[in-house]
């Protein structure tokens, strides 16, 4: 005779580790998404290849899941949720402005925008 008797049906307390188990890997990968995703900018104005008579341009943008955030090399902050507005001098001529953002974890993201200064 079988000495071993299977009994089969619903078993409540696997489903629950399971479920338990499933909910909690959920969870953190939801929470880990923005360490996984990296840095992000978004820059509202200027808009890339803008063509200008005014010296004087305001950056405008949103940074995200960053520790540093610098525009051409100087560093520039961020207010608690992420937006950034900042004035830059134009020189006559075609302007390169790099907006750069690293996290903690050293990724990095390069924003470039030109803008063409045209003198009156």
């Amino acid at each position: 005779m079988n000495q071993y008797k299977f009994e089969r049906g619903f078993n409540i307390k696997l489903f629950v580790i399971t479920a338990s188990i499933i909910l909690l890997i959920s969870y953190g990968l939801f929470n880990a998404r923005n360490l996984i995703m990296g840095p992000t900018i978004e820059i509202f104005s200027p808009t890339p290849n803008l063509e200008t008579e005014q010296n004087i341009l305001v950056i405008k943008g949103r940074a995200k899941n960053i520790s540093f955030l610098s525009l051409n090399e100087k560093p520039i902050f961020v207010d608690t949720e992420g937006l950034f507005e900042e004035k830059l001098l134009l020189s006559p001529g075609s302007n390169i402005i790099e907006i750069r953002a690293k996290d903690r974890f050293k990724k990095e993201v390069l924003e470039t925008i030109k803008v063409y200064y045209k003198q009156n």
